[in-house]
């Protein structure tokens, strides 16, 4: 007999034949990598009732399935069986995934997929497989970068990835993931990880409220502030690569100039580590060959998250009210949202 998984995987065989060889691999590696990490999972309750299992597993769980609860009872994201089961790696991440934008360019490049939407990057399972891409792509002319990544929206299980880097991490995970769930724009991963991000981070906030942890909620916010120091800085110098790619300079002369952006972003980055000591992590991001690409990054995950925040607020700090408002404003056109979304001192 045939199973759920095994005709999922034959019709996207089937499809792949209809769009041409040199989509295949990248389409089956995506299937086969994704119905292989769902024959590993396991209820959570079996492991967390098996005496015999890993005592700091057990706890990392037990703590996740309380984040998992209070996502859909105090955040009101969906009820359902996400993160219920998890699946153990043999990996530091689930997937990679690959971004590239034009040498001259701080637009993302966008790959559209069969019956699932069109996305800023491509997700392998294999880091060799998308490193290999990645290349391809630079051989080409363009500025890459790939990043792993601990966790993904249409994955339903809890990864060993998302539990090992502590509570706080955890917590932003499974909120973050859940927030996809609660709304998604299609063809609009600004709008969708910016929304995703905001209630992460509101729900972090909330959860150590709600147990009065203040001086850990002091220590998060002191986080954030860094974190939004280091984004602005980020996003600002976006803003300065736009400027130049439209200025119209001869080929070599806009080469040039960006690598001086670069280098004065360097530059600015050790200038606001010094006020800001937890921006130390982000040390090895800034010293790999910074480009298009790796800035696009930042963008899609940061760029309208104050406005998504100030419009929590503008709903009194209600999440239903603010997803009503968020889902209203998704289905506007894409230059109302933006403006929409800059002017939500009303819910």
């Amino acid at each position: 007999m045939m199973t759920n998984s095994s005709r999922l995987l034959t019709l996207v065989l089937l499809v792949n034949f209809f769009t041409g060889c040199s989509t295949v691999g990248f389409y089956y590696q995506s299937t086969a990598g994704h119905l292989v990490l769902l024959s590993k999972q396991e209820p959570v309750t079996d492991i967390v009732n098996d005496s015999t299992r890993d005592k700091k597993l057990i706890e990392q769980l037990v703590l996740a399935q309380e984040l998992r609860t209070f996502a859909s009872t105090d955040l009101k994201l969906p009820e359902n069986e996400s993160y219920r089961s998890y699946i153990q790696l043999e990996r530091r991440y689930v997937a990679w995934h690959v971004f590239a934008a034009p040498e001259f360019s701080v637009t993302l490049q966008k790959w559209c997929f069969l019956a699932v939407d069109c996305m800023q990057y491509r997700r392998y399972f294999d880091v060799h497989k998308a490193r290999t891409y990645a290349a391809k792509l630079a051989a080409t002319g363009q500025d890459v970068y790939v990043a792993g990544v601990p966790a993904y929206s249409t994955l339903a299980p809890l990864v060993s990835s998302m539990l090992n880097q502590g509570e706080i991490a955890t917590a932003s995970y499974i909120f973050h993931e859940l927030a996809h769930q609660q709304l998604y724009v299609h063809s609009n991963s600004t709008f969708n990880e910016s929304f995703a991000t905001a209630v992460e981070e509101l729900g972090i906030r909330h959860w150590l409220q709600q147990q009065g942890r203040q001086d850990e909620l002091l220590r998060y916010e002191n986080w954030l502030t860094q974190k939004t120091a280091f984004a602005n800085l980020i996003l600002d110098t976006r803003q300065e690569f736009r400027e130049l790619y439209e200025s119209g300079l001869p080929v070599e002369m806009m080469r040039s100039e960006k690598q001086k952006l670069i280098n004065i972003l360097q530059q600015r980055f050790e200038n606001l580590k010094q006020s800001n000591n937890l921006l130390q992590r982000y040390e090895k991001w800034m010293s790999g060959s910074l480009n298009n690409a790796q800035l696009g990054v930042i963008a899609v995950y940061r760029d309208q998250v104050p406005f998504f925040k100030q419009l929590f607020l503008a709903c009194g700090s209600d999440f239903e009210k603010f997803y009503l408002r968020s889902e209203e404003i998704s289905k506007l056109t894409a230059k109302e949202r933006q403006l929409a979304l800059e002017v939500s001192q009303q819910c």
